[in-house]
């Protein structure tokens, strides 16, 4: 009979079992190749929205990663014709100390699961091949007793602005109004709690935006060139007969008149089609010169390069 007894602590019982795996799971890929170890995965807590209606015997380790940086493990729900990924968690090996919990983050659309896997030893799945390895559901059903209900609530808030948007927020978030923006907090028995923004003109719940650098009160203009105005606060601007100062809507308009182009569209369609024959007559006349150079130099060749024979002349008398 022995004289005492001892418990043993839950997560070291689990690496001689398979638990958080099903009793009836052999943790044996589809290839027969790789075999998870019970010292490695030794506890597992999925929380499942409980409005998602899925049956916690159906979810299963579909992947498992073993590589030198570390291991990766897939969680996922067989559905009545197909097999969805629903969370996954990242091992890291150079840091990892024995019975550390990693978080199992999940994938849409069930990216509100925030689990957690407990990792244990690492010798016996090192002593496996390394790869990425996949399982058929029976031989790694996950224990329903790793899987509990979660209800579905606001986990974070993120802030739109356009196409950018803000990293969640999360835990005590308080909403301030800006300018000309009422936020009335409405609170009734038997109704939910509801938020109600006004926009309100002149409301002016916070100080009005200067920005940086501005000043509240800018000096105004007192010279220009070192001229000042009349007593009464007026500047004149005066043309002449080539500029003209007209007033328009909030400006001045200055026109140069002597600038104007004194040529129309008529005037410079004649020009265009003056140069254009003058380009004609201008080819005309090159190819006249070319021919003309062709007969001089024939007849040089001809008269002056001809000479009298050996025969003197005569003469008659």
């Amino acid at each position: 009979m022995p004289l005492s007894q001892f418990n043993l602590p839950f997560l070291n019982h689990n690496a001689q079992r398979e638990y958080p795996l099903a009793a009836q799971s052999t943790g044996t890929d589809k290839t027969g190749s790789f075999t998870l170890p019970f010292e490695f995965l030794v506890e597992m807590d999925i929380p499942i929205n409980a409005s998602m209606e899925m049956l916690p015997a159906n979810l299963f380790i579909r992947q498992i990663g073993v590589y030198p940086t570390g291991y990766s493990i897939t969680v996922a729900y067989e559905g009545t014709s197909t097999i969805s990924d629903v969370a996954t968690a990242l091992i890291p090996r150079t840091t990892h100390q024995r019975n550390t919990p990693y978080n199992l983050g999940g994938i849409y659309p069930f990216d509100d699961i925030n689990g957690k896997v407990v990792i244990g030893r690492l010798e016996a799945i090192d002593d496996q091949p390394a790869g990425m390895w996949e399982f058929d559901p029976d031989a790694t059903r996950i224990d329903p007793d790793a899987v509990r209900p979660q209800i579905r609530g606001v986990q974070a808030l993120i802030v739109a602005n356009g196409t950018q948007r803000s990293v969640p927020l999360t835990g005590d978030i308080e909403l301030v109004p800006g300018t000309n923006m009422q936020i009335i907090p409405v609170v009734t028995e038997g109704q939910d709690p509801k938020l109600i923004f006004n926009a309100v003109e002149g409301e002016g719940l916070i100080q009005d935006c200067i920005c940086e650098g501005d000043l509240a009160d800018a000096p105004c203009i007192r010279k220009i060139n070192g001229v000042t105005a009349t007593p009464e606060g007026n500047f004149y601007l005066v043309g002449d007969e080539c500029l003209e100062i007209q007033q328009t809507d909030n400006g001045l308009r200055i026109t140069d008149k002597c600038c104007l182009p004194c040529c129309g569209c008529e005037e410079l369609e004649a020009i265009t089609r003056d140069l254009e024959r003058f380009n004609q007559q201008r080819s005309i006349l090159e190819t006249f010169v070319g021919t003309l150079q062709t007969q001089v130099t024939t007849m040089e060749l001809t008269v002056l390069g001809s000479r009298l024979g050996d025969q003197g002349c005569i003469t008659c008398e």
